[in-house]
């Protein structure tokens, strides 16, 4: 969204009002949207897959008798297309339990079709079921299913199945190569003791019964001491339905994993092991140390810290960070470091004070909190900073949350509980998003919500490129939009490879993606290439969307720095990129030498970019509504959705075979709206409370002098924190959106860009629009626009709780209209406040 030059603090956002809620009825679900074709061959395929899973339990009734384990179950996965049957009350009776669901939107197949030739989207829903059986509910399960194929009439209490075999895509074993999940290992532990002991962690199936979860964990203890292995640690975390582990295993063991030798350990063949991993941080790392002008000129910082960083140790000391930086370190992680180690937490520490250094921006007002979760792992070449070996995510997250916001057991205050953002720079590359939540995700989720905190989450990187059938050579010998479009190009045949890292597929977080820019000076590259050749476009590591349900992600992007790979040697299919160098590109930020800086690229300095955005927006957002009740969730939402609304897009990039959604979301930042408005635009802000099947009506007051033909636009973007059921596949629980605009204009028209549905899909918590309009509008004061907000409850659920939201409207006009939009709209709202009843 772009202003013209006359932009002013003096014009802030205008606080705007919003409507009693008044009932909705909840839209009819309809009819299925696919038809089953092929069903003879389908069902055949299927019965074969039913009869392998009989000899899987018999490998687990061998398994589980060798550790004297009771009850040998097996793990099913179930996947039925367009069905929106609840199994819940059918698997009771069979004695199976749920214990898993997930979601997705998929392609028809030669098996399904779409009903409808003009339906809106070819997508159709795929659902997952993670099901637990044992002998004697396979037995029942299987029974029920050639029953069903003999076109038998199924028993009372199990006649939903009969419409849920119906729509049966497939079903398997969770086995070993669902299980494990491992980084590049020869990279990552290369040089090391094949019998040293190595971290891994354990994600365990969720188990219902507290006996149960006691149990599954006695029996895979016991098979990774068989492994020569052995449990460190564990966590519990009912809320998110987390059961983990962590553990060690011989580096001979791993390294037969990572080659698919599934057989080399036990551990990984358990039917109650969800995941096991071997994690890492993929950072790229900064460049060398450079001496630069670090001269600060800055007003020391006032207040206290609304910005947090989950990160690596800062070198507070350094010149530009000093007296700017608190360090929350309860876990002593700072004893773990060299100075020359601080790498990682002082360039995020520096971006999220100063922004990219090369362009002369002004500190930030307020101090910055760090709260350390990285320490240097001896465990790898260059003692990269890591997660603690010994620590599991999700409980190293909740562990910090309870840091900033609750009172200690002794009695100590919480430590920051001015917090309302915070920043999230770390991933786990062992976890790209596939279909099933990360425990990650759903523990920020949940953490975000319950604590009305705004987590800003980078998207992940990926430091090399695939530009088969192309080469090296061949992208090097580009120029110009050539290169770019020939890089863009490759980017969409491996975007399936590229997919968002864990927990950036969170859907209460702001995933930041990023884009190929930077404020340094053009040098010469010497034998580096940029594969973009100095344009602006989408950056070469950035991961890629979509997100959980075929959401809209990331959820917008920032720049990233201009990324390169090396020239000349052997041609080759895959580029590697390289890290920053000492004079760029990239952007520039503290090194830990004292008086030293450097550069850096991807999407974690991209995270802290747009975190120094968010932590201005807070004080703005605080100094508008200064005298009216904000809440805390209201508050994150409100800086959730001034970030999202100054979004804009590539203008030179429409043409181009990569899905641009897809690295940028609903946009590149590119607005900061505490700057204030210009003359000709009205920026408002609305803060709500909305329950389940009601709506509220936004009102935007029009100024006269819009009745000719001219350029006008219309922005609106909703925000909210959603509660989230971990046991349904619909996950979010609170769903929110808005419908087209009403007002003045006989027709607004289709959304510009993202369309309307694809904004609001899956499980978003944001939604994103804007309207283009030339015609001329019979509109004067009392005269308005007004946008209805939706809410409705699913997946189980709100139980009467009501849910915080913000939304922000914008409406602006040409400027050669001659037209204050501003002022005329401030004096309209401002007298319905005037006249707005107490009670």
């Amino acid at each position: 969204m772009t202003a013209v030059g006359d932009v002013s603090p003096q014009r802030p956002i205008i606080v705007g009002t919003v409507s009693v809620p008044r009932d909705i009825r909840r839209p009819s679900g309809g009819g299925g949207r696919v038809k089953l074709i092929n069903v003879e061959a389908r069902v055949q395929r299927l019965e074969d897959q039913f009869d392998a899973l009989e000899a899987a339990l018999g490998e687990q009734i061998q398994l589980s008798e060798s550790i004297q384990a009771a009850d040998p179950q097996l793990v099913l996965v179930l996947e039925a297309r367009d069905e929106n049957i609840d199994l819940t009350g059918v698997a009771d009776k069979l004695g199976i339990e749920i214990i898993s669901q997930a979601e997705s939107r998929v392609d028809p197949d030669d098996e399904f079709e779409l009903v409808s030739k003009k339906a809106r989207s070819p997508l159709v829903t795929s659902c997952l079921h993670a099901i637990c059986v044992n002998q004697a509910s396979l037995d029942d399960l299987l029974s029920l299913w050639r029953a069903w194929r003999r076109g038998e009439n199924l028993p009372r209490g199990r006649t939903p199945l009969r419409d849920f075999f119906a729509h049966l895509k497939d079903v398997r074993l969770w086995g070993p190569q669902d299980r494990l999940k491992l980084i590049d290992w020869e990279a990552h532990f290369a040089g090391r003791d094949p019998e040293a002991l190595v971290p891994i962690d354990i994600e365990l199936w969720f188990r219902a019964s507290a006996d149960r979860r006691t149990a599954v964990q006695t029996e895979v203890t016991a098979l990774l001491h068989r492994d020569g292995g052995s449990v460190t640690s564990s966590a519990i975390i009912e809320d998110i339905g987390y059961h983990g582990l962590k553990a060690r295993l011989p580096n001979r063991l791993v390294e037969r994993l990572a080659r698919r030798d599934f057989g080399a350990v036990q551990t990984v063949q358990s039917a109650n092991v969800m995941y096991l991993r071997a994690t890492g941080q993929v950072a790229l790392p900064t460049g060398d140390d450079n001496d630069y002008d670090v001269t600060v000129d800055a007003s020391p910082p006032i207040d206290r810290p609304v910005l947090c960083l989950f990160d690596g140790v800062p070198a507070s000391n350094h010149p530009v960070l000093a007296g700017r930086v608190t360090i929350l370190d309860p876990d002593d992680l700072q004893s773990d470091y060299t100075v020359e180690e601080r790498r990682h937490g002082t360039a995020m520490v520096s971006a999220a004070i100063w922004g990219d250094r090369g362009s002369g921006e002004p500190a930030a007002t307020r101090p910055v909190l760090v709260r350390p979760i990285l320490r240097p792992c001896d465990e790898t070449i260059d003692r990269i900073e890591e997660l603690p070996v010994e620590a599991l995510a999700p409980d190293l997250m909740r562990r910090a949350f309870r840091d900033l916001f609750e009172e200690q057991v002794d009695g100590t205050p919480a430590a920051a509980p001015d917090v309302t953002i915070i920043n999230l720079s770390v991933g786990d590359p062992a976890t790209p998003f596939d279909t099933v939540l990360s425990s990650w995700a759903r523990m920020i989720d949940w953490l975000s919500y319950h604590y009305g905190v705004l987590v800003i989450v980078s998207a992940g990187n990926y430091t090399s490129l695939d530009l088969a059938p192309n080469d090296s050579s061949q992208l090097a010998s580009l120029t110009g939009d050539e290169r770019r479009q020939a890089t863009l190009a490759a980017l969409a045949r491996q975007q399936n490879l590229r997919r968002l890292i864990a927990p950036a597929e969170s859907i209460n977080g702001l995933t930041i993606g990023a884009t190929h820019e930077d404020a340094a000076p053009d040098a010469e590259l010497g034998y580096r290439v940029d594969p973009n050749d100095g344009l602006r476009s989408v950056s070469p590591i950035s991961a890629t969307g979509s997100g959980y349900r075929r959401s809209l992600k990331p959820d917008l992007a920032a720049p990233g720095g201009r990324a390169c790979f090396a020239s000349g040697g052997t041609t080759t299919n895959i580029i590697k990129f390289r890290p920053a160098g000492a004079l760029g590109p990239g952007i520039r930020v503290a090194a830990p030498t004292a008086g030293r800086e450097t550069h850096t690229i991807g999407t974690s300095v991209s995270a802290a970019l747009v975190s120094r955005q968010a932590a201005r927006l807070h004080d703005i957002v605080d100094t508008v509504t200064e005298g009216r009740p904000i809440t805390r969730r209201q508050r994150a939402a409100a800086i959730k959705a001034l970030l999202v609304h100054g979004v804009g897009g590539f203008d030179d990039l429409s043409t181009s075979v990569f899905p641009l959604e897809r690295a940028i979301g609903n946009g590149i930042l590119i607005r900061d709206f505490s700057a204030g408005c210009a003359t000709n635009e009205a920026v408002l802000l609305f803060l709500g409370q909305i329950g389940p099947a009601t709506e509220q009506e936004l009102t935007i007051p029009l100024p006269d002098g819009l009745s000719v033909r001219e350029a006008k636009r219309i922005d609106a973007t909703l925000a909210w924190l959603s509660p989230v059921n971990w046991r349904h596949r619909q996950y979010r629980r609170a769903a929110l959106s808005f419908v087209k605009p009403e007002g003045p204009v006989p027709d607004f028209g289709a959304a510009s860009g993202i369309s309307a549905d694809a904004s609001k899909a899956g499980a978003a918590t944001v939604q994103h629009l804007r309207w283009d309009i030339e015609k001329a509008w019979a509109s004067g004061q009392g005269s308005a626009i007004t946008i209805r907000v939706k809410c409705y409850e699913q997946a189980g659920g709100l139980f009467g709780e009501l849910i915080d939201y913000a939304a922000v409207a914008s409406i602006w006009v040409s400027p050669t209209i001659g037209v204050d939009v501003y002022s005329q709209v401030f004096d309209q709202i401002r007298s319905l406040v005037r006249i707005r009843p107490t009670s």
